[in-house]
Formats: structure tokens, C-alpha cells, sequence
């Protein structure tokens, strides 16, 4: 008599239930309710707001613990973000809605013409802590299964990097960095210069007078031990010795330009993340292409590439340089600019974005690398951009409008002068950046210098954006073809297995559900090469049926009875099937890792779907036997 596993129908059970979760939808009208629209690392650390006297929704983030790469700035930027979406969604139009905060880490959210009353009556309808205990959101996902660029529609990007453009920044920083080092070593540099064509700067080290041979020695060696400390670049050769300088050639090694073009790189992939991640850019993928100086990203749901170009094509490179002077003046107008050959050497032309020139000095004291955190703030009818530096970024600071007062300091923003306010007096971790800017253009660039800067230049090698209307296509004959190729594979079963054959094909409808279901909790993402996969596995899920159903027939024909010949086809086909399904399984490990964006989506649902058949197989449709058949004595089997 057949038996009936219970642990084994439990786990069924609890597999289906959890796989049905993952794949429903979950309605609009009850997505609120349920999950609630803050973050959940929100739901968790900040108190739920309360209104004030004045009619404000006050949010307390005194106590909040930020999640690792999310500073406050960042935080109240988030909140503002949902907060104006969800008060928006309740017909109140932008203008009315006012953010403000205040130095106890408090964000106040008031509306033009609400009290307190009606403040109070808006708060529940903002939805944003959800029913569903903290603990359990793991189990209960919000996000369902994500469809690709191709199924979706949105913007593809093919970015180039400029790295002969970087390989001269790279000459130019080290040449600054050279010369603080080997300053703050007492190592006195009479000149460093960089020679682009051979990849190299020339460092000419003054030997100071009256130093005995051994003295002589020590010095010259601990300059060379600090030029033999650069990244990049091959021990320092000797070219010229004098009695009272020694001439050095500090070059970039091959090795070392190959391994600079790799760090770069991925410090672009690095910051391009971190900029669409704080855009809120659903499921973008971003990866570079194999031994070019190229990135591919993709960015599904996104309508336009007007943000998206936005984004990606800034360098977000903040500098702050000095005014000149001319004539006890600082040197700079918005006609009759000078010509190139009329200004002093160590200094350039530089322009703002409404056509001002400003002759600069050429040094770079300081970068937007020593940004801490970046804000927004309302200023007079505009809004600025305020910075605050880390601690050697404030000394830094410090150092330059100490030094500096009653010059002028550029502050420039990928080239462009954007400011150069007058030093009236010695600042030491803060800076704002003026520029006629909207709140969203602010927003934006706060971001941008959240993210990070581009190690190098960037530009955009192609740009193209799928509609969604090819996508709705490309789903419609996925489903089509999924659809009759297991509707051919279901009428096989039935027409030549029966009853077994049914069996079978429920274990298919079983394996075809975990499969979305596995995809949609893993996060990953279904392409036309990943339906591509969902349709081998339909004709995949039933081969190991097969082999179990002749299997049985087999034993069956040698006179067993019906219940030992079930046992002995599951038994006996059980490593072959497991030999069959690892190899396969093998194969896509290996297509996942060397292969690229579609050739990955199709090997993760080729494995995923090999897990699925072989669970379904072994587990589900024995355990259908057993319930079909419990309880009964069976003369023949429908199979």
C-alpha cells in the first residue's frame, strides 16, 4: 500500500505557498497598507512622525542608525523624496509642500494653508509605515519579479572612457602630491615637471649645501625611496647629477598603466551605482565590457534619457582654485577676455556658464574628494548647494582662505566657474556653491557630489531607448511560445503516460511556478534570453519524469507488484537523473561566469530551472502517487 510522507507534503505545501507569494502582484490599493512606502531601514530607526502645534510633520532622526553608505544628508534627502511623491499622489501640488530641519536632526514637512487638524488627518493617508512586522518582510517581499531592458523597455548607454585624457590628470596629480610629500620629508624639489610624451615626470632634487659624502648619501636615498613609493610607476632612474641637484625619471610602467586603466574603471562603475541608486533608478545594470575602456548600462522602466544622460555624463568634478590678481584686482570680467599669450604662465582662462571669464592660477589646492556630505538650502528666491569637508579636507580649507584672505576662490564644477566669492576671513569645513539653481537641479547636483567624481572623462558612446511597447511584444511571444511548447509537452504526457502522465504534467505546472518564484526572490531580473530558458526547462522538467515512468514500466513487466515497482523506478533512476541534471547544471555555472549580460540571464534561469525539475521530480510527483494511490491495493497502474 502506498504511504503518505507527511514532512515531505508539508515542505510541498509550504514551497507552493511561499512561491505563489513571490509571483502575485501585490495591488496598488494594498501596498501601502502592507509594506509601507518609507525604506525599511526607515520603519525601523525613526519614530513615527508626529504634528506640532503649527500644523508640521515633524520626523525625529536623532536616534536613527543610518545603514552602511547613507549619511544624514543623504537620509533627509530620501525622505523629502517619498514625502512629496506620496503628497503629491494626494492632489497637493509641489509649491504648497515645504521641507525644512533643524539642529536636533529633526525633518519638518508643512503644507500652504493646513493646521494641525488637517495636517493630522493627511498623516494615515501617507501610508508610510506598513502592517507587516519587520521581522517577517524577508519572507514577504515587496518587489515581484523584475523584467529586463528588453522586456521592459527603457535606456541603454554605452559609455566610453577617456584614459589617454585620464593618464594626464594622473601625471598631474602625482606631480602635486610629489611635491607635498617630498616637502613634508624636508626634501627639497626644485622643479617637477611632467613630460607627457614618455609618461614620466623629470623631479629635480636640490642637494642643500655643506652636507658631509654619508649625509649626502642618506638624503639622496630617502628621496628616492619616496619616488620609488608612487603607484603606477617604475623605480626612479637618475638622468643628470650635479654637485648640487639631482635630476630623477619617474615613469608609468606598462603594468602600471594596465592596472591604472582597471582602478579606474571600476571607480567609475563604483560611483555610476552610487549616483543611480540615489536617483532611485529601479534594477539598473551596469557592467563594463571585457579589455575596452567601455560600460554598458541599462536602465529598465526609465521613460527618457534626458535624467539618465544627466547622471552619467557630469563628472561631478568640484575644484576650488584662486583668482589672480591684476593690479591689486582680482583678475576676471565678463568682456574683452585676454589672450592666451598675454596671461602669466602657472595660470588659465576659465569660464562660468553665462559667458564670464576668470584667469585662474593653474594648482589645484583643493578637490570635491575631501566632500563629506552634500545639502540642499533655500537662498533668497534660488537654491544652493552646501558642502561640508572631512577633517583633511576642513585643514586643508582652512589653510587656503587662512592664507588667502581678501582674494577671490574659484569654485568650479566640471571646468565651468560656478562662483568665486571674496575670502573675508579664515573658514575651515564648510563651503556652498551658488548658481541660479532650481531645487531640482540642487537636488541633483548634491547627489552627483554625494556619488562621487569620475576618475576619468566619460562620454556617451551610444544611447538608445527601448519602448515599452517592443517590450509588451517581446513578453507577449515569450509567453507564446512557453505556453505551446508545454502545451505540446502536456499532451504528450497525457496521451502516452496517463493518468502518470498527469501526475507529471502537475509536477511541470509546480516546477514552472517555483521557477518564477525562485527568480522573483533571488532579484534577478527576466530577459528574452532568461524566457529563452524558461522554455528549454518546460521540455527539460519532463525528461526526468520519463525516465522514471519507462523505469516503472519496466519493473512492472518483471512482475512486481505495483507498489515495489514505483519504489524500484524512483530508486534506481535516481543517480542517473541527478548525473544528468549536475552536468547540465555545471555547464550553466560556467556560462554564468564567463558569460555577459544575456548569456548570464539565460544560464541563471537554466539553472534555476534545473533545481526546480529535479525538486519537482523526485519529491512531488512521488508524493502525488502516494496521495492518489493511499490507502488502496493497486492491480495496475494508469501509466
Amino acid at each position: 500500500m502506498f504511504k503518505i510522507n507527511w514532512w515531505k507534503v508539508s515542505l510541498i505545501i509550504l514551497i507552493l505557498i511561499f512561491s505563489v507569494l513571490y509571483i502575485l502582484p501585490t495591488p496598488s490599493s494594498t501596498y501601502g497598507p502592507l509594506y509601507g512606502y518609507l525604506e525599511v531601514w526607515m520603519q525601523r530607526e525613526i519614530p513615527r512622525p508626529t504634528v506640532t502645534d503649527d500644523g508640521a510633520l515633524r520626523f525625529d532622526l536623532s536616534k536613527a542608525k543610518f545603514p552602511a553608505g547613507v549619511d544624514l544628508y543623504e537620509a533627509v534627502d530620501k525622505i523629502q523624496t517619498i514625502l512629496k511623491s506620496r503628497l503629491e499622489s494626494l492632489g497637493i501640488p509641489e509649491e504648497e509642500i515645504s521641507f525644512s530641519t533643524s539642529a536636533k536632526r529633526e525633518v519638518f514637512v508643512r503644507v500652504k494653508g493646513k493646521g494641525k487638524k488637517e495636517m493630522e488627518e493627511i498623516l494615515p493617508k501617507l501610508q508610510l509605515y506598513g502592517k507587516i512586522p519587520l521581522s517577517l518582510r524577508p519572507l514577504i517581499p515587496d518587489k515581484r519579479l523584475n523584467l529586463g531592458l528588453d522586456l521592459k523597455g527603457g535606456v541603454y548607454l554605452v559609455l566610453e572612457l577617456d584614459m589617454e585624457e585620464s593618464k594626464k590628470a594622473l601625471l598631474q596629480e602625482r606631480r602635486l602630491a610629489l611635491r607635498e610629500r617630498l616637502r613634508s620629508e624636508r626634501i627639497l624639489a626644485l622643479s617637477i615637471e611632467v613630460r607627457e610624451a614618455q609618461n614620466a615626470l623629470l623631479v629635480d632634487i636640490r642637494i642643500p649645501p655643506g652636507l658631509s659624502p654619508s649625509e649626502r648619501t642618506e638624503y639622496l636615498k630617502q628621496a628616492e625611496r619616496i619616488l620609488s613609493e608612487q603607484r603606477f610607476f617604475s623605480p626612479p632612474r637618475r638622468i643628470s647629477e650635479g654637485q648640487n641637484e639631482v635630476k630623477y625619471l619617474v615613469k608609468l610602467s606598462q603594468d602600471g598603466l594596465r592596472r591604472y586603466s582597471e582602478d579606474a574603471i571600476d571607480r567609475v562603475l563604483d560611483v555610476l551605482r552610487n549616483r543611480i541608486d540615489a536617483f532611485g533608478v529601479a534594477e539598473p545594470s551596469i557592467r563594463k565590457v571585457p579589455n575596452q575602456p567601455r560600460i554598458i548600462v541599462q536602465l529598465p522602466g526609465a521613460k527618457d534619457s534626458s535624467q539618465a544622460l544627466n547622471v552619467v555624463k557630469r563628472m561631478g568634478r568640484l575644484e576650488f582654485k584662486l583668482v589672480a590678481d591684476r593690479n591689486g584686482s582680482p583678475w576676471m570680467g565678463d568682456a574683452n577676455t585676454p589672450p592666451p599669450d598675454n596671461i602669466p604662465d602657472g595660470t588659465e582662462i576659465r569660464y562660468s556658464p553665462e559667458g564670464d571669464w576668470y584667469v585662474l592660477k593653474k594648482e589645484t589646492p583643493l578637490t570635491g574628494e575631501r566632500i563629506r556630505s552634500a545639502g540642499v538650502r533655500q537662498h533668497g528666491f534660488g537654491y544652493v548647494v552646501t558642502l561640508s569637508f572631512d577633517s583633511a579636507g576642513s585643514r586643508r580649507f582652512a589653510e587656503i582662505t587662512g592664507n588667502n584672505v581678501g582674494k577671490h576662490l574659484a569654485i568650479l564644477l566640471d571646468g565651468k566657474v560656478q562662483s568665486a566669492p571674496r575670502i573675508r576671513e579664515k573658514i575651515s569645513g564648510n563651503a556652498q556653491i551658488e548658481g541660479n539653481f532650481t531645487a531640482q537641479e540642487a537636488t541633483d547636483l548634491a547627489r552627483i557630489l554625494r556619488a562621487g567624481a569620475f576618475p576619468v572623462g566619460v562620454k556617451v558612446g551610444e544611447e538608445r531607448t527601448v519602448g515599452p511597447t517592443l517590450g509588451r511584444e517581446s513578453i507577449n511571444r515569450g509567453i507564446k511560445a512557453a505556453l505551446i511548447g508545454m502545451g505540446m509537452v502536456v499532451a504528450f504526457m497525457v496521451f502516452y503516460y496517463r493518468i502518470s502522465g498527469v501526475i507529471a504534467v502537475i509536477a511541470l505546472l509546480m516546477n514552472m511556478v517555483i521557477l518564477v518564484a525562485a527568480l522573483a526572490g533571488l532579484g534577478a531580473t527576466l530577459t528574452l534570453p532568461g524566457l529563452a530558458g524558461l522554455v528549454l526547462t518546460v521540455g527539460m522538467a519532463v525528461d526526468a519524469n520519463v525516465l522514471i515512468f519507462e523505469r516503472i514500466r519496466e519493473e512492472i513487466r518483471s512482475g512486481k507488484t505495483i507498489r515495489s515497482a514505483v519504489d524500484s523506478g524512483y530508486r534506481r533512476t535516481l543517480w542517473t537523473i541527478l548525473d544528468a541534471n549536475i552536468t547540465t547544471l555545471l555547464t550553466a555555472l560556467v556560462l554564468y561566469q564567463f558569460g555577459t549580460g544575456p548569456v548570464k540571464g539565460f544560464a541563471v534561469t537554466l539553472s534555476l530551472g534545473i533545481m526546480a525539475s529535479m525538486f519537482t521530480a523526485l519529491f512531488v510527483t512521488r508524493e502525488v502517487f502516494n496521495i492518489i494511490y493511499h490507502g488502496r491495493t493497486v492491480k495496475r497502474l494508469s501509466i
